[in-house]
């Protein structure tokens, strides 16, 4: 009898083991990964065809992500880089980028969480920002994990490729230029690739010492609220 129970309780560990890897397997997220290029090396855009003059208000373009944050956005910053920055500049700098987007609406998007020395990239929990090296011809890479309509993690690694700035120096990538337009594809936007949005937060491409990607358009605002309310 002793026998007979240890192995049907042997059984049923076993199973609740196969059972438990299944839903585990079921529910692991799918990655996403958005890279925005530097506008000179690509090609496509060509300034003649974007408008000439900022339409920021009056462009309501904007294009959605198939998911979106539930939560409250958690994230650190590893302010760790090579460019002679302060910890607490960086910081300052980042933070105003997510903060641009939590101003237009009700919804609490963005939470700083503190300094990290993680690396963005991996999966691991943790919504971190940081420099880290990729490829030529990418400024920034934002990855997103999800399952089903619901981001669980995001991360946006800074390319150490490039030069960056804090005050929009000429040859140079604005930090906080290029983190917002990443902070809106944590917040569920896509890309816009039609010259037309050229002067939108959300589009494509950007170039060095660009600083007008720091604050929203009409579009980028209405993509916002789209999906999380004013």
């Amino acid at each position: 009898m002793r026998e007979l129970y240890v192995s049907v309780l042997s059984a049923i560990i076993l199973l609740s083991l196969i059972a438990a890897s299944a839903y585990a397997f079921a529910i692991m997220p799918q990655l996403l990964v958005l890279e925005w290029s530097i506008e000179r090396m690509d090609g496509r855009v060509t300034l003649n065809a974007a408008p000439p003059e900022d339409n920021t208000m009056s462009n309501s373009d904007y294009r959605l992500l198939p998911f979106s944050w539930k939560t409250t956005a958690r994230f650190w910053i590893n302010p760790s880089n090579k460019y002679g920055f302060s910890a607490s500049s960086v910081i300052k700098a980042i933070t105003a980028s997510a903060n641009t987007w939590d101003e237009q609406t009700l919804f609490q998007l963005f939470q700083y969480m503190g300094a990290t020395s993680r690396s963005a990239g991996k999966y691991d929990r943790y919504n971190v920002v940081s420099w880290g090296p990729y490829r030529v011809g990418v400024i920034a890479v934002t990855y997103i994990w999800y399952v089903g309509d619901t981001i669980i993690e995001t991360d946006t690694r800074l390319n150490t490729y490039y030069g960056w700035s804090l005050t929009g120096e000429k040859g140079k990538m604005d930090v906080q230029n290029i983190m917002t337009h990443e902070f809106g594809h944590w917040c569920g936007l896509d890309d816009l690739y039609d010259d037309k949005d050229y002067w939108l937060t959300m589009y494509g491409y950007a170039d060095y010492g660009e600083t007008y990607k720091r604050t929203l358009g009409l579009g980028d605002i209405l993509g916002l609220r789209a999906v999380y309310g004013e």
